[in-house]
């Protein structure tokens, strides 16, 4: 046996020839290891493939749901990049750049020029499957001008990096380990639907779901909040219109194209660090970006809505300024105004980013321009830079800015009459939509008063500069036990600036950062909002990091504990409100060996959302009592939260005949709501929208939590004014017995004290005339302090409990037998019991703020998400 395998292996057989092929080294003979290598890899793969097939069916596995995913966030990416470049190199003929930076703006660039699209397929109707696909695919091919070479310079850029060596080379893989690890974890928590934050499902997501369905741009006359500029907004009707994913997929589509934004931010941290630092090269300074947690806790965190969106155009601006303000360069114009127009597309935080730019450039502009006329005094020949320069430069970036923000304000004229609704509508009188109060209630009662400017005149400004040393440790609201998580090195590391090398450009950009936030104190505090511009002082604070530990052994000893510090408080941030969203990409991905293998058990998200859907016929109007976190429903919604919108106004409604006309003219269908949850906004709305469900509608479905009402189809009868509605312990009102129309006091705008609505009848203290101001009622409100005192009356037999809501109960009239009864007459002066003084109220309430309790929705309410 052996001797025949010898013989078989002798230098003249075939397997020993076949061998010796597989070893040599000619072309031939390489192709063929080649190919022997394809082959035995594939047939490996068969195998492994049949046998993983028999325990989990490859055609089950969640990677094919996962992929269109990846597969369109990849595609908007280079195309919107490439697209970018050449706008960058190729007409503004900006070729100098870092690579990095060069990439930043060239993601500016073509983000701004995918959006203008998708605002020209609003415009023309075709926000259709077919163009999601064109449409990208067009920019791709355009920018493959530029995109390749591009590739070319990054990667030679990144070979020319030196490599750290020793302890530095063990902090560099440390850095980018960290860093890479937290982007996994950030990713995880943005997989799911159930990342999706309040504000995203009430209007981010669904302004996108609503352009995709109707094919075009379409107004929305029920909610203010959508005629805010929405860019994250057109980025998502391009994901809900592309072919080839389920609702949910397109859903979980918003939160990877917000993801992408979100690493556009880490490459903005770092473009705009390696700026500050003179043009050094720090391999693994991009991880500092982690440094600043505060994106991974709720409602900062990637939930999508627009903040970091926002965010992006922070290192895009202040790096465009910088350039800018250097030699008054027309073409850093243009790339400034694009940049400030792009922030300004996605929200009026945008503002931010403004004061940002302003503190660079004017300072800047009077330094040159004080500089010029110098050296025109001294009559020298050239001075550095002419006025008219810089007037024609600063024209152009403000034009140029404008110009790309207009697709906003023209929509806004075409739809509102107005460029700037709701705001303004003072000033545009012609506002659509509009009633007597709306000016009124956009004013006082849409904003949010714990976020409002504390203070005013100098008090408020110093506030203000107080607020840029203790905004990320003082939290003006939290979901996390006001724990302070934005990050502090930046505030502690302010004094390096004092000792450091190469100050100026990272003090430019720490004055920057004050404007910023000096901006954000004088309009709206809300914390998440500093996430539009939090990549400022992050570079910043990188630079100074890099800076300090340049300083020397001994600073080091002092940077060294400051930064493990932050890092290992901050370690469990991650971990404060982000379980629920961990868990459910924990068991998506489960999902697979679970054998959760159906679209049905893997993705059940808002379900009833669905189901409504399917009770409802495609051109039904939904009025959404109260409830606004409508994502999933594919019909047109109108809110009635009175300060929010205003179409529908409860003020004038005299009884339920009148509030069906008042629904029926502007559409409503359908009525839908969360019983006993989230009361209307005043006692009037609350009682007449209960007499008209309970009363005449007759179609009603229940899905969870929510109940589905069809408008009766035949109008009540005409209204017997006036509709009487006993109150007793209702804030705000003194007991008795009052029209319903006079019950309209919204809990935002308290009349004075005094100057409250006076009952038609006080209720009084004589048993019996109790019960004839009862007899005459139609409604009853009781509030929850109301067994105090006479006020504990019985309801049982006469009225049912139409709604009972944590602060007051409703109740209706059962049908009468009889004609209606009039209203007791007024006692006489000789049998009136003796006058008392009204008993005492509680004082009313503060507003409730997002960091005592967040709202019954479930998150912050927020008039501008």
């Amino acid at each position: 046996m052996l001797a025949r395998l010898r013989a078989a292996l002798n230098s003249d057989s075939p397997p020993a020839r076949f061998c010796a092929a597989l070893t040599s080294g000619s072309p031939r003979e390489r192709l063929l290891r080649n190919v022997f290598a394809a082959v035995a890899c594939l047939t490996g793969l068969v195998g492994y493939a049949l046998v993983v097939h028999t325990h989990i069916p490859v055609q089950h596995w969640l990677l094919w749901r996962l992929a269109p995913l990846w597969g369109y966030s990849l595609l908007f990416l280079l195309s919107s990049l490439g697209i970018g470049l050449v706008l960058l190199r190729r007409v503004l003929r900006l070729a100098h750049l870092p690579p990095v930076e060069e990439g930043l703006f060239g993601m500016t660039l073509g983000s701004i020029a995918f959006v203008f699209g998708m605002y020209l397929a609003g415009v023309v109707g075709w926000i259709r499957p077919w163009y999601g696909l064109v449409m990208p695919a067009a920019l791709f091919a355009g920018g493959l001008l530029e995109l390749p070479r591009w590739l070319s310079r990054l990667k030679h850029d990144l070979d020319a990096s030196t490599t750290p060596k020793g302890a530095m080379r063990w902090l560099w893989l440390t850095a980018t380990g960290v860093g890479a690890m937290c982007l996994v974890l950030l990713y995880l928590l943005s997989l799911t639907p159930d990342s999706i934050s309040f504000d995203a499902t009430w209007y981010h997501l669904p302004i996108g779901q609503d352009y995709a369905r109707a094919g075009r741009i379409v107004p929305f006359y029920g909610d203010v909040n959508r005629s805010f500029p929405h860019f994250g907004s057109m980025l998502y009707a391009w994901g809900f219109s592309v072919p080839g994913m389920l609702v949910e997929q397109r859903w979980m589509m918003a939160l990877h194209l917000e993801f992408v934004f979100v690493l556009g931010k880490v490459v903005g941290v770092a473009a705009l660090a390696r700026y500050l630092l003179q043009g050094e090269r720090v391999p693994g300074l991009w991880a500092a970006f982690f440094l600043f947690p505060s994106l991974f806790v709720q409602d900062q965190n990637p939930g999508g809505s627009a903040d970091h969106f926002l965010g992006f155009f922070a290192a895009p601006v202040l790096l465009a300024s910088m350039r800018f303000a250097e030699r008054f360069d027309r073409r850093y114009a243009v790339l400034l105004g694009a940049s400030l127009g792009g922030a300004m597309l996605v929200k009026y935080q945008a503002v931010y980013h403004l004061a940002m730019a302003a503190a660079v450039v004017v300072p800047r502009a009077a330094y040159l321009l004080a500089r010029a006329a110098s050296r025109a005094l001294k009559k020298r020949r050239r001075p550095l830079l002419s006025a008219r320069r810089v007037l024609v430069a600063g024209l152009i970036a403000s034009g140029v800015a404008l110009g790309t923000a207009a697709p906003h304000f023209i929509k806004n004229t075409i739809y509102h009459n107005n460029p700037v609704y709701p705001l303004a509508q003072r000033v545009f009188t012609r506002s659509y939509p509009q009633h007597a109060r709306s000016a009124e209630f956009m004013e006082k009662a849409y904003p949010n008063a714990p976020y409002l400017p504390k203070g005013k005149g100098l008090e408020r400004q110093l506030i203000a500069a107080g607020n840029f040393f203790t905004f990320s440790f003082s939290p003006h609201y939290s979901f996390t036990r006001y724990v302070p998580s934005m990050g502090s090195l930046f505030t502690l590391l302010l004094p390096m600036l004092l000792v450091i090398r190469g100050r100026r450009r990272p003090a430019l950009a720490a004055w920057a950062t004050f404007a910023g936030v000096w901006m954000w104190s004088n309009t709206y505090t809300a914390d998440r909002y500093l996430q539009g511009m939090l990549a400022v002082p992050i570079a910043a604070a990188a630079a100074l990091l890099v800076r300090t530990w340049q300083l020397g052994t001994v600073a080091r000893l002092g940077l060294v504990p400051l930064v493990v510090f932050q890092i290992v408080w901050s370690g469990d941030v991650p971990f404060y409100s982000g379980p629920r969203r961990l868990e459910s990409a924990l068991s998506l991905i489960r999902s697979t060996y679970e054998k959760r293998w159906t679209d049905a058990q893997r993705f059940k998200f808002r379900a009833d959302h669905r189901a409504i859907n399917q009770a409802t016929p495609p051109d039904a109007r939904i009025l959404a009592r109260n409830y606004r976190t409508t994502l999933g429903i594919e019909r047109e919604i109108i809110f009635d939260i009175q300060a929010w919108q205003s179409l529908i106004f409860y003020e004038p409604v005299r009884g339920p005949a009148e509030l069906y006309a008042h629904y029926r003219s502007v559409g409503v269908t359908h009525i839908l709501y969360p019983p006993n949850q989230r009361p209307p906004d005043t006692l009037q709305a609350a009682v007449l929208f209960n007499e008209l469900v309970h009363r005449y509608a007759t179609e009603k479905r229940r899905f969870g939590s929510l109940q589905l009402v069809t408008m009766p189809k035949e109008p009540p009868p005409a209204d017997e004014l006036p509709y009487q509605v006993l109150t007793l312990g209702a804030r705000g009102y003194t007991d008795g017995l009052y029209p319903v129309e006079a019950l309209h006091i919204l809990p935002k705008l308290q009349p004075p004290r005094g100057q409250e609505p006076k009952p038609a009848r006080a209720w009084p203290k004589d048993t019996n005339a109790q019960a004839a101001l009862l007899d005459a009622a139609e409604a009853v409100v009781v509030g929850k302090n109301a067994a105090r005192g006479s006020r504990n009356v019985k309801l049982d037999g006469v009225f049912f409990t139409a709604e009972r809501f944590k602060s007051y109960t409703v109740y209706l009239r059962q049908k009468r037998d009889t004609s209606r009864a009039e209203p007791p007459p007024e006692p006489s002066a000789a049998s009136a019991p003796p006058k008392s003084e009204p008993e005492s109220e509680p004082e009313p309430e503060p507003e409730p703020t997002d960091a005592v309790a967040p709202p019954e929705d479930g998150d912050l309410e927020d008039p501008d998400g």
